[in-house]
């Protein structure tokens, strides 16, 4: 930025006469001047222009004021100077990822001859067709030809392609590719907007000091530990825990991302450069509520305790390793203690032992536990002869478990979303921190309607009601 170009004048001819403020960003933030932007250039809003309609703040955020005052003065700034842009850095983050131009279109809803043509040199595209495109990639689209590579994550990006290419039972299919490809731009964005919103992170998320890179035999005692260790930190006490959601998204602030993928895939912990998030599969077991929380306490240890190094950008699980006993010395250390911190986080073991104590056979003492702590048959049967030497192998509940308070809870359906276009992916918290941005001018309405794909009339119909969501539930839009 430059400071000798920052005066009254230039303030007033960028941010216009009734903003107000010393520096570029308290002008911006009172400032009713929109910006656009096309494919390589910003410039001042007009009523006839098409690309993309940014709020002061936005613009500044992104460009800087130099660019804003270039655009200002002479008309407009280009800001992609490469002529190899941003069809290069498309292309390549395609292939990175190990994608074909058709998966690409299929992902980011377009035609297969739009990401051709966005991959060509040369060639024009609308923005709102290149903002899709790097969305479907875990690109930010808001530098897309401005900085090198759009900020994609290239550790990251070699993870989620290694995926596709495993020659065994953990191989996933393109299709689950793409789908974390566009939750990790979900991660990355809701990191980027709570900042915005002056959200410090969470210090039990944010201290990446206090990981905890031991997974030595017996790992399930790590993981006991741990759990122990967080419970402490959050000042839970020895509680049944009334919804996972609610923490990780509102307690921790975590980014928690909704998807419908192949059966077989649970969950993932997922970060995208600095930003770490949960992705949880709506299909397959998670359609129980117990198994739902118990996939969600082992994506949180992961995300919680493994190193960086070890998380290695992506950790993705599938149904049977998470229903698998923690003392199963055949699996995984780092799974196995994952396995552990959730059953032990949600069912902790001197509770466990405590309440068990007071029935009369195994079936009432799983049964028991799984209604007390909302864990599932497989954890509950496992949890319960780990801790009292209780032959389990035969337990039978009498009765059908009652969930329909565990369900209310945890909820993730987000059917009752008020924007039926929105993709579950950008629901719930997410498109709360959305709302919340453009009510404080960080983004122009035009940009929160992209963000929930919808139109920004039917944005503005429910923006009261999203403002006020923190958790989907029915209740929510009754």
């Amino acid at each position: 930025m430059s400071s000798g170009s920052i005066n009254e004048a230039n303030l007033k001819l960028v941010f216009g006469d009734n903003s107000r403020g010393s520096t570029p960003v308290e002008r911006a933030s009172s400032s009713s001047t929109r910006f656009v932007r096309s494919q390589v250039q910003v410039a001042l809003a007009s009523e006839s222009a098409t690309g993309r309609c940014l709020s002061a703040s936005e613009a500044l955020a992104t460009f800087g004021w130099d660019a804003l005052l270039t655009a200002s003065t002479e008309g407009s700034f280009a800001f992609v100077t490469d002529p190899r842009e941003p069809a290069t850095t498309l292309k390549s983050r395609r292939e990175e990822l190990g994608l074909n131009i058709r998966q690409v279109a299929r992902a980011a809803g377009i035609e297969v001859s739009a990401v051709s043509n966005a991959e060509t040199m040369g060639r024009r595209s609308p923005v709102r067709t290149l903002e899709k495109i790097a969305q479907a990639l875990a690109l930010d689209e808001r530098v897309l030809g401005y900085l090198p590579r759009a900020k994609g994550d290239s550790i990251l990006g070699v993870r989620l392609r290694e995926l596709t290419t495993q020659r065994d039972e953990s191989s996933f299919s393109p299709a689950t590719v793409a789908g974390l490809s566009e939750a990790a731009w979900v991660i990355a964005r809701q990191r980027s907007m709570s900042e915005g919103l002056g959200e410090a992170e969470n210090p039990l998320v944010a201290s990446a000091h206090q990981r905890d890179p031991h997974y030595g035999y017996p790992s399930w005692e790590k993981g006991f530990q741990l759990a122990h260790r967080t419970r402490a930190l959050l000042g839970l006490g020895d509680e049944p825990i009334s919804s996972v959601r609610n923490l990780i998204e509102i307690t921790l602030g975590i980014p928690l991302v909704q998807l419908s993928l192949e059966g077989r895939f649970a969950g993932a912990t997922l970060a995208n450069d600095a930003a770490r998030g949960v992705v949880i599969n709506e299909q397959g077991a998670n359609a129980n509520v117990r198994v739902r929380r118990m996939t969600l306490c082992h994506e949180l240890g992961h995300l919680l305790w493994d190193p960086d190094q070890r998380l290695n950008r992506l950790t993705v699980d599938d149904y049977d390793g998470i229903e698998r006993d923690y003392r199963d010395a055949k699996h995984d250390p780092v799974e196995i203690r994952a396995n552990a911190f959730a059953v032990a986080f949600l069912a902790p073991p001197a509770e466990v032992k405590r309440l068990v104590a007071q029935t009369l056979d195994a079936s009432s003492a799983v049964q028991a536990v799984m209604d007390r702590f909302g864990i599932s048959l497989s954890a509950a049967r496992h949890h319960v002869r780990n801790m009292t030497r209780i032959d389990t192998s035969q337990a039978r509940p009498t009765e059908a478990p009652q969930d329909d308070e565990w369900i209310a809870a945890e909820n993730l359906t987000v059917d009752f979303f008020p924007i039926t276009t929105t993709p579950i992916s950008r629901r719930g918290r997410f498109a709360n921190r959305v709302v919340h941005s453009y009510l404080r001018g960080l983004i122009s309405s035009d940009t929160a309607a992209m963000m929930l794909k919808c139109e920004a009339e039917r944005l503005g119909a429910h923006i009261e009601a999203l403002r006020d969501l923190t958790t989907p539930s029915i209740d929510s839009f009754t």
